[in-house]
């Protein structure tokens, strides 16, 4: 909106309703179109121009895609936002006749993180500057970029365990009048270690677990996570689909934050977490290009157009042979001659079987 006006268009043009404002509780499409009208009659001389309207929390005014289409018709610009549980993509695409595009807003970025806390991101030369890098990554490592547990550490946990128990479980919960909630919360804990993952697994441990459940509904719950963007799940590389569906997938949550909650300490999981959320953030695609590798002499955490990425939290002598063997499978089978392997701080560049493998500390990488 600051950059519309600051581009010359008239700030009346630009249009801000907050169907979460208290006063605008109960709002239907009766009372958007009423609306429009007193706009008009206040205005009337940009009637017939194109104006910006920015509709956000737009869920809870029923009948709100009929009133988007209306504005559209009359060559507007329209802007509209809202909790992803409740507002699907596919769904708004099949309500706008495909008149619209999706765009994902995740939790912040380690830059992102970094500048809410009023630092400057490239300007780490000194030693002491780069020990409070390290220790900020850490931080970022263990919480996540949600916003408001990043404005608000003091009591980050109790954020972060509302946007699970009420922005998860309850709206997954209640969209979809789903009763077996303990099979829910165990398979989120499930998925939260990532470790490949299939439907036939996944029905075992809660089986085993005395937690009664069919797989089609654990195939739904998947949906459902994926469909609120809490959960990801990154393929295999492999032209088989038989053999994909055996091998099965890798699940990543949405944020580093709702791993801790969930129990989650491992360094390297949190790492290799965080990897996959910003290549999401680059615009890499699960399924499209970027998958995960399972090659015959271990796994490769990540394919990302063309290149191979490794996450480990420390390169050391007891485990290189085993981070590094998988890669360079990838890259002679693949064809790829640039490797990488992403530690916590480690930084080096050397040279096996002619292929060139960089080290690079996760810092450097996320920057």
């Amino acid at each position: 909106m600051k950059a519309l006006v600051d581009s010359g268009i008239p700030e009346r043009r630009v249009v801000y309703i907050n169907l979460e404002d208290p006063r605008l509780t109960g709002a239907t499409l009766d009372d958007l179109m009423v609306f429009l009208e007193v706009l008009n009659e206040m205005y009337p001389e940009d009637a017939e121009e194109r104006r910006y309207f920015f509709l956000d929390e737009v869920q809870n005014a029923p009948g709100w895609e009929r009133f988007v289409r209306y504005l559209l018709d009359f060559g507007n610009s329209v802007f509209v936002s809202g909790s992803s549980s409740k507002l699907l993509s596919k769904e708004i695409a099949t309500q706008l006749r495909g008149r619209s595009v999706s765009v994902k807003v995740l939790p912040f970025s380690f830059g992102e993180f970094l500048r809410a806390r009023g630092k400057k991101p490239l300007k780490y030369s000194s030693t002491a500057e780069k020990a409070e890098l390290m220790a900020l990554l850490r931080e970022y490592l263990e919480w996540g970029g949600y916003s408001e547990a990043v404005f608000n550490p003091g009591i980050r946990a109790e954020v972060l365990r509302s946007i699970l128990d009420l922005a998860i479980y309850l709206d997954i919960v209640e969209r979809w009048e789903i009763r077996n909630i303990s099979a829910l919360r165990l398979l989120l804990k499930m998925l939260a270690r990532s470790s490949p993952m299939t439907l036939s697994k996944a029905y075992s441990t809660l089986k085993s677990l005395g937690v009664k459940t069919g797989k089609g509904t654990l195939a739904d719950y998947l949906e459902y996570l994926s469909d609120a963007f809490v959960l990801y799940r990154l393929p295999p590389y492999t032209k088989s689909y038989k053999k994909a569906e055996l091998l099965g997938f890798k699940p990543y949550l949405v944020d580093n934050g709702l791993l801790r909650i969930l129990g989650v300490t491992d360094m390297r999981r949190l790492m290799e977490n965080l990897v996959f959320t910003e290549l999401l953030r680059r615009g890499f695609v699960p399924g499209e290009d970027l998958f995960y590798y399972p090659g015959n002499r271990g796994e490769v955490d990540f394919l990302a157009g063309g290149e191979a990425i490794q996450v480990t939290y420390e390169l050391h002598p007891l485990n290189r042979e085993r981070e590094l063997r998988p890669l360079l499978e990838a890259g002679k089978a693949l064809g790829i001659d640039e490797l990488k392997v992403l530690t916590f701080g480690q930084r080096e560049t050397f040279e096996v079987d002619g292929r060139r493998v960089e080290v690079l500390p996760l810092s450097r990488w996320l920057l």
